[in-house]
């Protein structure tokens, strides 16, 4: 019997959430310089009113992975989808009348981004057990790529968009049309997803190609339950390579962060462009990081797959985009070159998400039963960058009125992240977690269901 590949709706599904997704992080970014207009927000209210999604999406990361783990994908996510949706929509109405003062409908904003935050929190751990469990080993990096493109080419594509609705019908509309888009597809989601084992669309064939690739149901993968033990989370958390990933992970997003929250402020009032040129502008850049998202996944499992080891195949693309990802500091020597300044952004962009691989080493060496609660920690220090960068980079404004040291700043970070895998990060395989009766007993169950 020949595999059916329903696989491939599953990672088409993850491609449009996560465009989704960032579509719902990044158009504040685009209303971003209307609103303060209107509001008559300082650089460090409007660097807040950025971070607060992070601030609520980070701290939801332990207990939601936790969740996660004992409830699964398909409810929790889908639920998750149109919560943010919602909130996203309601953000629309901060200008209404029914807020009578200022100070009202800025607290108005600050609360909804932070309910946003913590209904994002269950989709990147979500996604990489989705993954996980989908697709073989051999197959996890170009499809961990594919739905991580999304984020870019969303932003490539709806960023001009978003910029054309705000210039032509005002910037709640951006926030209306963004948060109906995703209640559809939460419903759907709710609707079609299902785990490979539980799915009417995969036969037993692609079932065996996944379990014996390393996917759901494999002896190769420690866990297969819904069991935490705390005593393997403390186990992970004592291993440097570990901490190499997270702080790799903090200085990779974030450069993503200022791109999410900065960037159209930047082209705006750093390179004095329209806002209808920013948005055009920004395209270059977003379609970049696609491209360098792509090719460090391809690049990854096609090392992999000509018997390079697994540490070699995912260090090179990681350290290796870290580095260039520096080169975002030129640009403060041509902000009276628009053109030159965008072609120096679009290069740092397509280095930083070429590096994009931290899901995918989350999942080469945390076990299985583990991702979701281990996965929200590496999040939670990703989003950290969330939270720190877009505040300090309002301060730096609002002491010096230039971008200079912000764009300095991403650019030390960016090294520090190359620092961290250099120095910490040590060979990528599975954790080996201590061997007490309750994990012996796990293997073997899990040893019998392979063979099923």
């Amino acid at each position: 019997m020949k595999p059916t590949r329903s696989r491939m709706l599953i990672l088409v599904m993850l491609f449009i959430v996560t465009a989704i997704n960032y579509m719902d992080r990044a158009n504040l970014s685009v209303a971003g310089s209307h609103i303060q207009g209107q509001f008559e927000l300082s650089p460090t209210q409007l660097g807040l009113l950025f971070s607060m999604f992070t601030w609520a999406y980070a701290l939801s990361q332990v207990p939601v992975g936790y969740i996660l783990d004992r409830v699964g994908s398909r409810v929790l996510y889908g639920s998750a989808i149109v919560l943010w949706s919602v909130f996203t929509f309601i953000m629309g109405f901060a200008s209404h009348h029914m807020f009578t003062t200022v100070t009202a409908s800025f607290m108005m904003l600050l609360v909804c981004r932070a309910l946003i935050g913590i209904a994002e929190a269950p989709s990147f751990p979500s996604n990489t057990k989705i993954i996980a469990n989908w697709f073989p080993d051999h197959e996890r990096a170009r499809a961990t790529a594919f739905y991580a493109s999304a984020q870019y080419i969303g932003l490539a594509l709806l960023t001009p968009a978003l910029s054309f609705i705000v210039a032509t019908w005002g910037w709640e509309m951006s926030f209306y049309i963004s948060g109906a888009a995703g209640i559809v597809f939460g419903i759907y989601w709710l609707i079609v997803y299902r785990d490979p084992q539980h799915s009417k669309r995969t036969n037993e064939a692609e079932l065996r190609y996944i379990r014996e690739g390393g996917g759901y149901g494999s002896a190769s993968q420690q866990g297969n339950s819904t069991t935490v033990n705390w005593a393997d989370v403390r186990h992970i958390l004592k291993q440097r390579t570990v901490w190499g990933l997270f702080i790799a992970q903090f200085a990779a997003s974030s450069t993503l962060y200022f791109f999410l929250t900065w960037f159209i402020v930047y082209l705006e009032k750093g390179l004095g462009l329209s806002i209808a040129k920013a948005g055009i502008g920004a395209m270059f850049p977003y379609l970049m990081a696609m491209a360098g998202v792509l090719c460090g996944g391809m690049l990854s499992d096609m090392l992999l797959k000509k018997g390079h080891s697994r540490t070699f195949a995912r260090k090179l693309p990681v350290m290796s985009g870290l580095l260039v990802t520096t080169s975002i500091a030129l640009v403060n020597f041509f902000q009276h070159s628009p053109t030159i300044a965008i072609a120096i952004l679009s290069i740092a962009f397509f280095a930083n998400a070429f590096s994009n691989l931290g899901w995918v080493v989350c999942s080469d060496v945390i076990p299985r039963h583990l991702i979701g609660t281990i996965g929200g920690m590496l999040n939670i220090f990703g989003n950290l960058s969330g939270i720190i960068s877009p505040i300090v980079i309002g301060v730096i404004l609002q002491k010096t009125d230039n971008f200079q040291y912000a764009m300095w700043y991403i650019a030390a970070v960016a090294l520090f992240g190359f620092l961290a895998y250099l120095f910490l990060v040590d060979k990528i395989e599975v954790i080996t977690l201590p061997r007490s009766k309750s994990n012996q007993e796990m293997g073997q169950k899990e040893i019998s269901e392979s063979f099923h």
